[in-house]
């Protein structure tokens, strides 16, 4: 008996990988300690529905010499969109109901996309826009994953048909699969280290995990004559290999996984499968079959459906909220589950008329989708009219208000390392400002450029998405983004040095580090790397920005929340001054720079927060366009403020002497700032 005869009766090994996959995800959105790698939950689920469709479809082929793809596509109908459905409308009542109406609008677009199974598209579309909306807290984030199942149910089923038909061999069918998934795994491993987000949610770089799973269906029992101890010890290191991943492996975004790390949590679900179908009552085998993970593996699907959904709405409610608030409504969410497991799922997947009659359940499926998208549409809709209210316009103009600096030409992308040079002002002058870092520098733009045009300076920009001018590297960039961001930075510093400018101006999101427990930057990296970049620099006047806060929840976002509901707490979007601030990353900063000559620091901290606390707006004017950057408004506002910070730094030159406007202006020394 092989391991795929054995998929047609009911095995507990896989419900309790179900479960602790599940259990994984769940406890990692919930920012749990320790769990930092828990999202390879995801890649357990990959791994046994290869193995349990594989099993399948060549289990019916070999019993009946063919195989209805009616009857499949039917029985994946039953089984995943009525749980699928609910969840996804609800999730677009409640979100009309509790989200900012850009958030609303977004939902709606990805609900669009997850009634079309292409919900991972659209996020990986998306996501890679560095200017564009933060994703990361939409309602139906989760689907993607959801939507790479349904695209391999597409054509799983086909290429098993095909492959049988012209192979007609069960060693044929084998190499096959085993060609697709080698061919799958270089697709993923080439476009993780090219960076980017395909190899995270596009189903060519993680089909090869569908295709283990499936090629371990078809593994024939006591291929390998291991003694009972060796079984046993697979089991157990397999589910080692998938605790470990999930315990061990940190990752700064979707842009650095899967990669060849997906391997371990892979081939540990795959080793669990294998060593279960030997010794089924042994070992691992006992620890699955436990009552709560078999629980939990049964409502594994419908719980993942809910828990992005109610944790997203919790911190809408609460956006302070703790991680045991985080806990208590992921729990809410598996009730929830479990009501519809049993009043919806199961009745509508055995349900009589519908077994009889697969074509009746297809035409649902397609009757329900076209509601779906009504569904989606309506939300975009009711987002639109939401943002007419004059509070909201505002609020909704600050998202796309970054600067006036035309991004296409002027910044370099991610994935780029050419350095790209635009001028602004009198570009004949003699007193030359450079512009050098990353967004955090671009943010400075506008009122830079106001001053170049006022005085008759000539003002260079120098700038790159997600990389500081400072030899910093963040953990979790892909290779090739790291490679990118350290040659561009190396031909600009050249290219800086050439220009001998009046003042080098720097703006860098440094203040960030510290805010993301994820991210293992030490304040040693800051200090040695801020020293790198200022000896590359010797002998130019540098002024360094100090990075502003870094709050832990969308400032626009929050804004709208507050203006749609009374019951917004006064103050909800405002935060602590220390716990925005990074006071030990300047410092950081402050002592790579000490020695050195013409090295000059400004703080505008005390334009940005009033005594202990940092607030998101003054008066009409939102001061941040997300979570850490100025708007471009507040931004011009503050001309004045940096043109006394700045302007004794391009009097001091020793290469250049004042214009008949400069002259007019009161002198102010420079000086090196503290933070309060």
């Amino acid at each position: 008996m092989s391991v795929r005869d054995q998929t047609k009766t009911f095995r507990p090994d896989i419900e309790g990988l179900r479960g602790i996959a599940i259990l994984l995800v769940v406890l990692f959105h919930c920012d749990v300690p320790g769990l930092s790698g828990g999202f390879v939950g995801v890649d357990v689920f990959f791994v046994l529905s290869g193995f349990l469709i594989t099993g399948m479809l060549v289990d019916e082929i070999q019993r009946t010499s063919k195989l209805s793809l009616l009857q499949f596509y039917a029985r994946r109908v039953r089984r995943l969109l009525p749980a699928s459905v609910l969840a996804l409308v609800a999730t677009l009542l409640m979100g009309a109901i509790l989200l900012a109406p850009r958030e609303l609008e977004w939902a709606g677009h990805a609900g669009q996309a997850a009634a079309l199974y292409m919900s991972n598209i659209f996020f990986d579309k998306n996501a890679g826009d560095y200017f564009g909306p933060d994703l990361k807290f939409n309602p139906l984030l989760h689907t993607w994953s959801l939507a790479v199942e349904e695209q391999f149910y597409v054509f799983w089923p086909l290429l098993i048909v095909v492959s049988m038909r012209y192979c007609r061999s069960r060693a044929g069918l084998v190499s096959a699969l085993a060609g697709l998934t080698m061919i799958s795994f270089g697709v993923g491993l080439w476009f993780t280290l090219k960076g980017g987000t395909f190899a995270f949610y596009e189903l060519p770089a993680r089909a090869w995990e569908f295709g283990v799973g499936g090629l371990a269906a078809l593994l024939p029992r006591k291929m390998l004559k291991l003694p009972v101890g060796w079984w046993l010890a697979v089991g157990w290191l397999g589910l080692l290999a998938i605790f470990g991943m999930g315990h061990f492996f940190i990752t700064r975004d979707d842009t650095s996984f899967p990669g060849w790390v997906a391997l371990i949590p892979t081939m540990g679900t795959v080793a669990v499968l294998v060593a279960w179908s030997e010794h089924p009552h042994r070992g691992v085998g006992v620890v699955l079959a436990s009552a709560p993970l078999q629980l939990i593996g049964r409502f594994s699907y419908s719980w993942y459906l809910w828990h992005w959904p109610f944790l997203v709405f919790a911190v809408a409610l609460v956006p302070t909220i703790s991680i045991v608030g985080k806990v208590t409504a992921a729990i809410a969410a598996l009730a929830v589950a479990g009501l519809s497991y049993y009043f919806i799922e199961n009745p509508i997947r055995y349900h009589p008329s519908l077994l009889k009659r697969p074509v009746l359940s297809v035409c649902l499926a397609g009757a329900v989708t076209t509601c779906l998208l009504g569904a989606a549409l309506l939300s975009i809709r009711f987002s639109m009219q939401l943002t007419m209210d004059p509070h909201i316009k505002a609020i909704t103009a600050a998202i796309d208000d970054i600067s006036r600096l035309p991004r296409g030409q002027c910044v370099t992308s991610k994935q780029s390392a050419e350095v790209k040079t635009c001028e602004f002002g009198n570009k004949r002058s003699e007193i030359s400002v450079i512009l050098f870092g990353d967004s955090h520098a671009i943010q400075w733009f506008n009122p830079l450029e106001r001053l170049a045009e006022s005085n008759g300076w000539r003002l260079t920009t120098v700038v790159k998405s997600a990389c500081s001018a400072f030899d910093v590297t963040l953990a979790g960039d892909s290779a090739e983004q790291i490679g990118a961001c350290a040659k561009w930075r190396e031909d600009a510093l050249a290219q800086i040095v050439a220009m001998r400018p009046t003042v080098v101006f720097l703006g860098n999101a440094t203040g960030v580090l510290a805010k993301d427990p994820r991210n293992p930057v030490s304040l040693e990296d800051v200090r040695d790397g801020t020293r790198r970049t200022l000896q590359a620099l010797k002998g130019l006047r540098v002024a360094i920005m100090r990075d502003g806060p870094v709050f832990p929840y969308d400032i626009p976002t929050c804004l709208a929340r507050s203006s749609r509901h009374s019951w917004y707490p006064d103050g909800a979007c405002e935060a602590n001054r220390l716990a925005v601030l990074n006071p030990a990353v300047f410092e950081a900063e402050k002592a790579g720079a000490l020695g050195l000559a013409d090295i000059n620091f400004i703080d505008m901290t005390d334009h940005l927060c009033q005594k202990d606390v940092c607030r998101p707006n003054r008066g009409d004017t939102v001061i941040y366009r997300d979570h850490q950057h100025l708007t471009g408004d507040f931004a011009d506002s503050l001309v004045e403020s940096l043109a006394t910070e700045l302007l004794p730094l391009v009097k001091a030159s020793p290469r250049r002497s004042l214009t008949p406007v400069e002259s007019q202006r009161p002198r102010h020394n420079s000086h090196n700032t503290h933070d309060s």
